[in-house]
């Protein structure tokens, strides 16, 4: 049965002039343990689908505690008895959440007319999805925190004291975490709906620096500029038009092109944009048809790619999240995906990240990766920044022998692996890798004269005086291992793992 909820076709469903100050919802959450870790052991999800497992979840939260209140009236969308729910949120009250929208009367208790999940420090408002409220997602449905969504909080660039520009901010995940060091951040949707939610979610987190403002792509910031742009726009490449979070009605991966081609112009001097994205490409480089969107566009560029699939493999990917269900449709919208490709001359798609960066004045450099997609990843930040200076340096170096005279240091998140193998009655290290605990993936192989040079990389010694005194002790002349010696290190630099010690 359907979840009786509000008109999901109503564009300002929360009525948050008679709200006041929300932040108790939040206190709420926290005072009856519903939060992130709490719900990742609540909830059960079926092996391979990853769909939920509604009929377990609801067995397993049917004692009427506080939290499984709080789980069965936020999360799974069911009537919770009303003295039951005034008990678990007497900090805000029901009534006042009555008066703004978020609850409704029912059946002698009340409903959500939400989703409201705790992720990390943040509350995040949407719409419950089809699994849950038991029909089709509306056009202008509110997504939560998904995937995507965690990849560019982990990919985005925290500078304190910036104007942020959440483009496509959606439910506001984006913006409320960026308003935790931002001076201010503009939170811009071209759904109305999204940016009522996204408003109902401020409130709840108690942030005062989010500005909401409604329009497509960047006609609601024309003429201004920012320290950050950060954007996860509708980039799906597809021939529907039918979710205003996934599609963008353009041909082929237009949308991306243009989010990419217009950042730069939207960024302040030395700012940072983050754009996740898909594009098409046919058995060539990946990266040819992204460097020509960010060739001589003023900013520094790293792409990045985390996965590429044949036609049928994204088109399934994405139908199974909205049209899985109905055996029948979704062959029908598979087909039609398929003609649609077929039709551009698609062979292959694409989903990564460009990180652009303005930089005026100076030739700008470009850089492709692939990388794997990041669940996990942690916050990316410091490790961008650290690479964006570190490729500033090797790419200003007139020969690449100067980089001897400057001080590295070693990330503090680093973590050295030794491969060793039992020889002569002892462990002989056959192998040293190098990891990063948090940031992207890389991995990087040193032998035994790059270790010790890096374990003297403290940010207070040149590079020549670390690589002359381990020669120096393996009686190797200088000469014949400083070459090698600086591939490696300008290799570990464009990865993240050695930086350039600050100046004194």
């Amino acid at each position: 049965m359907a979840i009786d909820c509000i008109d999901e076709q109503s564009q300002y469903p929360f009525r948050l002039e008679l709200g006041g100050d929300l932040t108790a919802i939040r206190d709420a959450f926290e005072a009856n343990g519903y939060t992130q870790p709490a719900l990742s052991q609540t909830i059960i999800r079926h092996d391979g689908s990853g769909r939920l497992d509604t009929t377990t979840l609801q067995r397993r939260t049917a004692p009427p505690t506080t939290y499984n209140s709080l789980v069965r009236l936020f999360y799974l969308g069911e009537v919770v008895p009303m003295e039951l729910a005034r008990r678990t949120l007497e900090p805000v009250g029901v009534e006042r959440l009555i008066d703004v929208g978020l609850l409704q009367l029912r059946e002698g208790g009340v409903r959500s007319q939400a989703m409201l999940i705790p992720y990390e420090d943040a509350v995040v408002v949407q719409d419950f999805p089809a699994e849950i409220a038991g029909r089709p997602d509306a056009t202008n449905y509110v997504l939560g925190v998904g995937r995507a969504s965690i990849t560019l909080a982990g990919l985005t660039v925290r500078r304190h004291g910036e104007l942020v520009l959440d483009m496509g901010t959606g439910s506001g995940y984006q913006a409320f975490v960026a308003a935790r060091h931002a001076a201010k951040v503009i939170a811009t949707d071209i759904n109305p709906r999204a940016l009522n939610f996204a408003a109902l979610g401020a409130r709840i987190n108690g942030l005062s620096n989010v500005e909401l403002r409604q329009g497509s792509l960047y006609e609601p910031v024309a003429g201004e500029q920012f320290d950050l742009l950060i954007t996860n726009p509708p980039f799906v490449i597809s021939p529907e038009s039918r979710y205003l979070y996934r599609d963008s009605g353009l041909p082929g991966d237009v949308l991306s092109e243009q989010v990419i081609r217009g950042a730069p112009a939207r960024l302040r001097e030395g700012g940072y944009a983050i754009v996740l994205y898909n594009w098409h490409h046919g058995e060539e480089d990946w990266a040819e048809r992204p460097r020509q969107w960010v060739t001589a566009s003023g900013c520094d560029a790293w792409l990045l790619c985390f996965q590429t699939h044949d036609p049928l493999t994204y088109a399934a990917t994405w139908l199974r999240s909205t049209a899985g269900h109905d055996p029948a449709s979704y062959s029908e919208l598979l087909d039609a995906w398929m003609r649609y490709y077929e039709q551009l001359g698609i062979q292959r798609i694409s989903y990564g990240a460009a990180i652009l960066r303005k930089r005026s004045g100076r030739v700008n450099w470009i850089r492709a990766d692939t990388v794997p997609s990041g669940q996990g990843m942690g916050s990316c930040s410091t490790q961008i920044q650290r690479i964006f200076a570190a490729l500033d340096l090797l790419e200003d170096l007139e020969d690449e022998r100067h980089l001897l005279d400057h001080a590295l240091v070693l990330a503090p998140e680093h973590q050295m692996e030794h491969v060793l193998k039992a020889e002569g009655g002892g462990w002989t290290v056959k192998e040293a890798v190098l990891k990063l605990e948090e940031g992207l993936q890389f991995t990087g192989r040193v032998d035994r004269l790059v270790s010790v040079v890096l374990a003297g990389c403290d940010g207070h010694h040149p590079l020549r005086e670390l690589v002359t005194d381990v020669a120096q002790g393996l009686s190797v002349d200088f000469e014949a291992v400083a070459p090698s010696c600086l591939a490696v290190v300008r290799k570990l630099m464009q990865t993240g793992f050695l930086g350039i010690a600050a100046r004194p």
